[in-house]
């Protein structure tokens, strides 16, 4: 009897850990949240994207985006693979230090995005030529995402199974992913 209560109380305390990460919320299926996309206003990228072609030495390896933390420092947004169907993108300036807001985007989407498509493995700017629609995160949409600290969110991407992180006073952006407050007041301009 004694080690049937061991094990149920192991099996309890183990299981605390993955109870207190949250589960990516897919707010596609969230009304409430999708009925703003029909009024939100439309965005331009006003700084330029650097973009470059994956080194054959980078293929298969991790790739961490890196986000600022509204603070003065960083953290890390998702992680994903490096492969020859992806563009690396990235911001001119740093977050802090030698750290770069950096991601990875499809080819089919960098060209729809940016109109053509890097050449080399050297960073090079191209300037957005696609709007976006992107809507304030605030307390109530937060809720709805299933906040547990009522400062950030977990949202589902199709890129990253742990989803993306996002943040109070962010933008959600055309229907699939977060832009963190920093970045949209230092990057993007209302759509004339």
């Amino acid at each position: 009897m004694k080690n049937i209560f061991t094990i149920a109380a192991l099996s309890a305390a183990l299981s605390v850990p993955f109870a207190a990460i949250a589960k990516p919320v897919e707010f596609q299926n969230i009304p409430e949240i999708m009925n703003k996309f029909e009024s939100a206003d439309l965005y331009v990228k006003k700084s330029a994207t650097l973009g470059r072609l994956p080194e054959a030495s980078e293929l298969g390896s991790d790739f961490p985006t890196y986000v600022s933390d509204g603070k003065g420092g960083y953290s890390l947004e998702t992680r994903n693979v490096m492969t020859d169907s992806v563009v690396i993108a990235s911001m001119p300036e740093p977050i802090v230090g030698e750290v770069y807001n950096q991601w990875l985007v499809p080819k089919e989407t960098w060209q729809k995005t940016y109109g053509k498509l890097p050449t080399s493995t050297e960073f090079k700017p191209f300037k957005r030529i696609k709007t976006i629609k992107a809507i304030k995160i605030d307390d109530d949409m937060l809720k709805l995402l299933g906040s547990e600290d009522g400062k950030t969110a977990i949202i589902k991407v199709s890129w990253d199974e742990q989803g993306m992180k996002v943040y109070k006073d962010g933008y959600l952006a055309d229907y699939e992913y977060g832009i963190a407050p920093q970045e949209m007041q230092e990057n993007y301009e209302l759509a004339k």
